[in-house]
């Protein structure tokens, strides 16, 4: 038996200065436990909560997991069951795959959920792909997606930083097609960082659009962070509509959360009519889930430009409806009939339908253009039967409009 009990280790804990001494303090008390008894204490701890019962219960986590593991793991998971980064679980996870990543990884696929598999599976894949990079590729390449095979975005990532000609080669061995563009990317991803133009050459040199698409998402992604300018000029020589909004997704995905204003005062350099439109949404869409009038002010500039216009009123909108609803359906009110305010309503409907069903349907049916009008009010009436399917069918009786309501047998 151990001298000292854990209520007297969590007092000493209370009287220690400072947080390294009460790590030091745990980690002692820790040490002289047996595998029994840290699992008692463990299990005593994960129902009294408190900072020192924290820092004990981490120091007899680490002692278990040098012992067992995936004991220690299992208990980790119970305290921290979504195993979120920076917790119990991955604290374990993360050493025990210091020594004995495949054992974590076949423990990782026995986990109930997809998300544990995951959370708990990619430490192993990190440890293993740090050491060797072509093994973890080879496994994880030969694995669907579902199984495993997803971590070769891991796999794919570490060999293209020690060898990017090696990663291109393993890259054409893969044979699922999911798997292939996972790797595509970060292979992409990494080449582009410290050689773009080789990987613009790879973009190019792929004769099969499906092929391009995940290569040209992750150019744009990479070429978005240093030159919007750049970016486009290597968007406006895809011929591809489809490789071509792949590369656009990319770089507007990047800028979601950072500055667009470069991209935004460049934009109407790209010369595919259709991919400008869809960038001038995109652009307005996110502006204004910050400020919707800042991306109102910049739709009504595009005067040269019709169809980007119309789009990037449609962004603005959807925006403005995630922002302020009420305040997006007031300013809709004074649009009058037109283009513009026919782009707004769509924007609109496609971000609300979702919270208040009703009153989109009641928007839907302002819509002006019969075949648009038809096409919105099929859309809200499917989501909103699959929510409240006798509030649905209720409104579309009253307003005359049954005929699009889709039943499901």
């Amino acid at each position: 038996m151990v001298a000292n009990p854990l209520s007297g280790v969590l007092a000493d804990l209370a009287l220690a200065n400072g947080d390294e001494a009460r790590v030091a303090l745990a980690a002692a008390y820790s040490a002289r436990l047996s595998r029994d008894e840290l699992v008692k204490n463990i299990r005593d701890l994960q129902a009294q909560p408190g900072t020192n019962q924290n820092v004990v219960l981490r120091a007899m986590l680490k002692q278990l997991a040098a012992q067992a593991p995936s004991v220690a793991l299992q208990l980790a998971l119970e305290k921290d069951p979504r195993a979120d980064n920076e917790g119990l679980a991955a604290m374990v996870a993360e050493q025990w795959a210091a020594t004995d990543y495949a054992g974590l990884y076949d423990y990782s696929r026995t986990l109930p959920s997809d998300r544990l598999k995951y959370r708990v599976g990619a430490h192993a894949a990190f440890a293993w792909a740090s050491r060797d990079p072509d093994a973890a590729f080879q496994y994880f390449s030969g694995l669907s997606m579902q199984d495993g095979g997803g971590f070769i975005g891991i796999a794919a990532s570490e060999l293209a930083k020690r060898d990017p000609n090696a990663a291109l080669e393993a890259l054409d061995k893969i044979q699922n097609d999911r798997v292939w563009d996972r790797a595509a990317g970060k292979i992409t991803e990494i080449i582009a960082r410290k050689a773009p133009e080789q990987a613009v050459a790879l973009l190019f040199d792929q004769d099969d659009p499906k092929a391009a698409a995940p290569i040209a998402n992750a150019l744009g992604a990479v070429m978005a962070e240093s030159s919007a300018v750049e970016g486009i000029s290597v968007l406006n020589r895809l011929e591809d509509s489809g490789v071509a909004y792949s590369f656009l997704y990319g770089m507007l995905g990047k800028l979601r959360d950072g500055d667009v204003s470069d991209f935004a005062a460049n934009f109407s350099q790209i010369k595919n009519e259709n991919v400008r439109a869809m960038a001038a949404r995109s652009v307005a869409l996110d502006v204004a889930r910050q400020d919707p009038k800042e991306a109102l002010a910049w739709a009504a500039t595009l005067t040269n430009d019709e169809l980007s216009r119309r789009m990037a009123f449609q962004g603005a909108a959807s925006g403005y409806a995630a922002n302020d609803p009420q305040a997006a359906a007031r300013w809709f009110e004074t649009l009058p009939q037109g283009a513009e305010r026919e782009s707004a309503i769509y924007g609109f409907i496609e971000q609300y339908q979702w919270r208040q069903p009703a009153d989109s349907a009641n928007w839907a049916l302002k819509i002006t253009n019969a075949e648009a009008r038809q096409r919105y009010l099929r859309s809200v009436l499917t989501n909103w039967s699959r929510r409240d399917a006798d509030a649905a069918r209720t409104w579309a009786t009253q307003t005359g409009n049954l005929q699009f309501l889709q039943t499901r047998n």
